[in-house]
C-alpha cells in the first residue's frame, strides 16, 4: 500500500509540474508579411523569426520584386534583435542584420554619329551584381492575444562588395510593416 501510495504521488506531482509547464510555455516562432509593400511596389516582404528568450531572437527577412517593370531585386537579411519591451519579445527592440543583395541592371549603349547627328542603340549589357553588408535598425513589435503579431521597423546598412559599379549605391536598407502570426 505504501509503494502504491508513494508511486501515485509522484506520478500526480510530476504531472501536475508537466501541466504548468506547458500552461506558461511561450510561443518561440513569428513569421510576417508586409502588405503594404506588396501593393506598392510590388515586392514580397517577408520575414521569419526564431524566439531565443524573452529579450532575443534570430531572423530571417526576404525582400524580392514581383514586377517585370522595375529591376531585379532581391535582399536577403539574417538579424538579431535584442527586445527592451516588458512582455515575451515584444515591444521596442534593437537589430543588427547582415543584407545580402542581388540586383539585375539593364545598360543599353548608344553610338552618336557627329556626321549625321543621330544616334543608334548598339547593344544592351546585361549587369548582375551581389553585395553584402552590415547594418543596424530599429522597431516595434505588439504581439495581440499571444498570436496576432504587428511590427513596425526599419535599418541601414553599408553595402560591401561590388560597389563600384555606377548602378549601385553603397547603402541599402530594409523596412517592415508587418502583420503576422506567432506559432
Amino acid at each position: 500500500m505504501k509503494k502504491t501510495l508513494l508511486l501515485f504521488t509522484l506520478l500526480s506531482a510530476f504531472t501536475i509540474s508537466t501541466a504548468q509547464e506547458t500552461g506558461s510555455r511561450q510561443r518561440k516562432n513569428d513569421i510576417l508579411a508586409d502588405p503594404v509593400l506588396l501593393i506598392a511596389v510590388p515586392m514580397a516582404n517577408i520575414s521569419y523569426e526564431r524566439l531565443l528568450n524573452e529579450n532575443m531572437g534570430l531572423g530571417l527577412n526576404a525582400m524580392v520584386t514581383l514586377s517585370s517593370d522595375t529591376e531585379n531585386f532581391k535582399q536577403f537579411s539574417p538579424y538579431f534583435r535584442y527586445y527592451l519591451g516588458k512582455k515575451y519579445a515584444a515591444g521596442f527592440f534593437l537589430e543588427g542584420f547582415v543584407p545580402v543583395t542581388m540586383q539585375q541592371n539593364e545598360i543599353y549603349n548608344y553610338n552618336y554619329d557627329d556626321v549625321t547627328n543621330t544616334m543608334s542603340y548598339r547593344n544592351k549589357v546585361v549587369s548582375n551584381f551581389t553585395t553584402v553588408g552590415i547594418g543596424f535598425g530599429i522597431g516595434g513589435k505588439w504581439v495581440i492575444k499571444n498570436r496576432l503579431v504587428l511590427e513596425a521597423s526599419g535599418g541601414i546598412a553599408r553595402r560591401i562588395g561590388d560597389v563600384d559599379n555606377d548602378e549601385v549605391g553603397p547603402v541599402t536598407g530594409k523596412i517592415m510593416g508587418g502583420v503576422g502570426y506567432r506559432f
